[in-house]
């Protein structure tokens, strides 16, 4: 007999956001843990409100949000305290029509079975924010699967080649790709990877995909980074942010 059970609700200033994580306990003793949030208004946007802790050069504050057992990093920055920085943060956006930094809406506008979803963005390791999923309680799971789809920002500079990371992005090709690659960690020892396509030449993901994680094994921490053929002279103009949904892993 399988139950199901869901829980957590963190009281933030937009109001309750309900933040569901399931877990599902079967007869043998094997639990697993969904990482899974509905947002009980459309178009809502978790920005931290704790202005403590600052990387090294003082340019974001960084924050933990913690839903059991899952550890995300996010961050906003110190001259703007609404806008997203680096790390993960959770919404409900729907905007498909803006682009640049500022949205950070999933180019799905919905999660894979709720309104609201994760977004990830990448490239903040040197601020103290990495890309990555921990556990609060510091064990190890399996790696299971997630679902991952295009933010609308790196959706929209990659068709109409408008305003990315560090400059204007180029105009894509057939040959060009954007790739998401997963790394799990046990401890510091990596377990394995996997790559997954998010643009592979003019097909550009515009639906959640079901990406398969058992080859991580089992881990402490799950790591995104990400790269592009799409390099100028500053780096990468491809904007390295992704969305995530129903993340599992087991006990």
């Amino acid at each position: 007999m399988k139950k199901l059970y869901s829980f957590a609700l963190l009281a933030l200033t937009m109001g309750f956001v309900f933040v569901s994580c399931d877990n599902e306990k079967d007869e043998d003793p094997e639990v697993s843990y969904t990482l899974s949030i509905s947002l009980p208004k459309a178009d809502s946007l978790y920005l931290t409100k704790n202005l403590t802790e600052k990387d090294d050069f003082e340019y974001y504050y960084i924050d933990t949000i913690d839903i059991n057992p899952f550890r995300l990093f996010t961050s906003v920055g110190t001259w703007n305290v609404n806008a997203f920085g680096f790390g993960t943060t959770f919404s409900s956006l729907t905007d498909t029509v803006t682009g640049g930094s500022s949205n950070n809406s999933a180019i799905t506008t919905k999660g894979v079975k709720t309104n609201a979803y994760f977004t990830v963005s990448a490239g903040g390791d040197m601020f103290g924010l990495p890309a990555e999923i921990s556990f609060k309680d510091g064990k190890a799971y399996k790696a299971k699967e997630c679902y991952v789809t295009n933010a609308t920002y790196a959706y929209l500079a990659i068709r109409d080649q408008n305003v990315g990371g560090y400059g204007s992005v180029k105009e894509w090709t057939k040959d060009d790709q954007f790739k998401l690659t997963i790394t799990g960690y046990n401890g510091e020892q990596e377990t394995g990877h996997v790559d997954f396509l998010l643009a592979d030449g003019l097909d550009i993901v515009s639906t959640w995909q079901q990406v398969d994680l058992t080859k991580l094994g089992e881990v402490t921490r799950i790591a995104f980074t990400m790269s592009t053929t799409d390099i100028g002279q500053n780096g990468m103009n491809t904007p390295l942010y992704f969305c995530l949904d129903q993340l599992t892993v087991t006990e």
